[in-house]
């Protein structure tokens, strides 16, 4: 998921340009992220669940490199 590759760390933050409420509301019903915030002040940050995740992917494309 692309919205869970761009955030930077476990910090509040904003969600990258051209990511809808759908896709930020499905991402935080999956457990993924934590949102606060409303309309264009909206940001998120990557719930445990979701940390776990993007570092579980990020090694797995790295092995798939190599």
């Amino acid at each position: 998921m692309v919205l869970l590759h761009s955030a930077e760390g476990l910090d509040w933050q904003a969600p990258p340009k051209g990511t809808s409420l759908k896709t930020l509301s499905e991402a935080e019903e999956q457990g993924f992220i934590h949102i606060r915030g409303e309309y264009q002040k909206r940001q998120f940050r990557l719930s445990e669940l979701g940390y776990k995740h993007v570092e579980h992917d990020k090694k797995r494309l790295q092995a798939r490199k190599l």
